[in-house]
């Protein structure tokens, strides 16, 4: 299970034909992680003239991985900022109330988690499928386990290929 929380978690809000997406609420822990490596495309408000609409505060992230959009709405700090590169397990934000609710504030504070294949509302993919997290509601968790002295360790090398020598760098990394 991926989800942008890291630990225990609530589903509140069912992916369904009119809501693309999931809303999640931490139990653990408020931060939001990134669920992929990928290029943060978009990070701030979806209207800066209107906070109450959509996404409120939202970070967009492209999945190096798979080139799928992934959003993380209503989001009360943003940690990140657009264009920047993000791994998996980053702290991109902290989950929040900003933007449109129906009705207002009945949900309170949580992460609209949502998937597409573009850059534009519409082209929703099912989170649920994708992240592994179940559509259904109740409390989760997503399995993540942080690890405590990781050592690394780097071999280099020369490989020849066809009389082209690579350079060659591999990072070994023991406790994973």
């Amino acid at each position: 299970m991926n989800s942008p929380y890291m630990g225990n978690f609530k589903v509140t809000n069912l992916y369904t034909t009119s809501h693309d997406g999931l809303d999640l609420v931490g139990l653990d822990d408020k931060n939001i992680h990134s669920t992929v490596t990928g290029k943060v495309i978009f990070a701030g408000w979806e209207n800066s003239t209107n906070k109450k609409q959509g996404f409120g505060q939202y970070v967009c992230i492209k999945s190096n991985a798979d080139g799928f959009y992934y959003y993380y709405g209503h989001l009360s700090e943003i940690k990140i900022k657009t264009g920047d590169n993000v791994n998996i397990t980053d702290i991109i934000g902290v989950e929040g109330h900003t933007g449109h609710t129906i009705p207002d504030n009945e949900q309170g504070s949580h992460c609209h988690y949502c998937i597409r294949k573009q850059y534009a509302k519409g082209n929703d993919l099912n989170v649920n499928i994708i992240s592994g997290i179940p559509n259904a509601y109740g409390v989760y968790n997503d399995g993540y386990k942080p690890k405590e002295n990781v050592s690394h360790e780097t071999i280099s090398g020369e490989l020849t290929i066809n009389n082209k020598k690579y350079i060659i760098n591999l990072i070994e990394k023991s406790g994973f």
